[in-house]
C-alpha cells in the first residue's frame, strides 16, 4: 500500500470533499432546546492569542485546517492539523504547538459537559509586512453558504469503533479515512458516506462506519446564533500505532 502522507491525506480531505459535497440550499431554524457548542475561550488562553505568526519574510495566504475533540472539560485532545500549501509544516506546527495552553467553553447538552467532535480553521496572512492571524470553528467546508463565522456541527454520542472495523485494522495501517455526511439542522445526519484514501477499508467496516454515522447525535452547526444544514466531514487517521490501539480494544475512535 502506498504511505500516506501529512501531505497527500491533506489532498485528500481537499478532493473527496469537493467531489462528495453537492449544493445545499440555506435555511435556518432555532436550535434544538438543551444544546450549546463547544468554541474557544476569549482572553489569553484562547488559541487566537496563543498561536504566534511563523518568521517568514515573503507574504502569504494559508489555512490551517484542524479537527480533533473538545473535553467536558474544557481541553483539546486528540486533535491533529494539515494544510496541503505548509510543506514545512511552519503554520501547522505552530497551530499544534498550542493544543495544550488553549481553552474551549465545553459544550452543553440537556445541562451536562460533553465530549464532542470538534473542527477549527487557522487563518494566516501576511501581506505587506502586515500580518493577521483569524481562528474560526468550522470546517471551512460551508464558507460558500455562510460566511467564515459560522459552528461546525459537533458529533457529541460515544464513537465505538465497529467490530468489523477493528478486524480489518491489520490491512487500513497507514490509511486515512474520510467521513462525510449533511448534519441538518435538527441534529440528524444524512447522506453519510465513507472513503479510504488507501483503499484498505473493507465493505463491512465500511457499513459499520456509515451505519454509525448515521446514527450519532449531534449539535447542529449555527450561524448567527441560528441552526443551520451543513457539510460535516472528518477523516480518522490510522497509523501502526493507532492500529496496536485499537487491537487492544479501546473504544475511542482514533482521531
Amino acid at each position: 500500500m502506498k504511505k500516506i502522507t501529512l501531505k497527500n491525506w491533506s489532498l485528500f480531505f481537499s478532493v473527496s470533499t469537493c467531489l462528495l459535497l453537492s449544493t445545499l440550499a440555506y435555511s435556518q431554524d432555532t436550535p434544538p432546546d438543551g444544546l450549546t457548542q463547544a468554541n474557544f475561550v476569549e482572553g489569553k488562553r484562547s488559541m487566537k492569542n496563543l498561536v504566534k505568526f511563523p518568521r517568514i519574510k515573503t507574504d502569504i495566504d494559508i489555512q490551517v485546517m484542524c479537527r480533533g475533540e473538545a473535553t467536558s472539560k474544557g481541553r483539546l485532545k486528540e486533535s491533529r492539523c494539515s494544510a496541503p500549501d505548509d510543506p514545512d509544516l511552519k503554520f501547522t506546527m505552530a497551530v499544534e504547538r498550542k493544543f495544550k495552553s488553549a481553552r474551549l467553553t465545553p459544550a452543553i447538552v440537556d445541562g451536562t459537559p460533553q465530549d464532542v467532535d470538534f473542527q477549527f480553521l487557522v487563518h494566516f496572512k501576511k501581506e505587506n509586512e502586515l500580518e493577521s492571524i483569524e481562528v474560526y470553528p468550522n470546517n471551512g467546508k460551508n464558507i460558500d453558504r455562510l460566511g467564515a463565522d459560522y459552528i461546525s456541527a459537533q458529533r457529541y454520542s460515544e464513537y465505538v469503533w465497529p467490530s468489523a472495523c477493528k478486524q480489518a485494522l491489520g490491512h487500513m495501517t497507514n490509511d486515512v479515512i474520510m467521513q462525510v455526511a449533511v448534519v441538518n439542522r435538527s441534529g440528524l445526519a444524512t447522506n453519510s458516506q465513507i472513503l479510504s484514501a488507501g483503499g484498505g477499508i473493507t465493505p463491512s467496516c465500511q457499513a459499520g462506519l456509515e451505519s454509525q454515522l448515521a446514527n450519532s447525535r449531534w449539535i447542529p452547526a449555527t450561524h448567527n446564533g441560528q441552526a443551520v444544514d451543513s457539510y460535516w466531514v472528518f477523516p480518522i487517521v490510522i497509523t501502526s500505532a493507532n492500529f496496536k490501539r485499537q487491537s487492544r480494544g479501546e473504544q475511542k475512535s482514533v482521531n
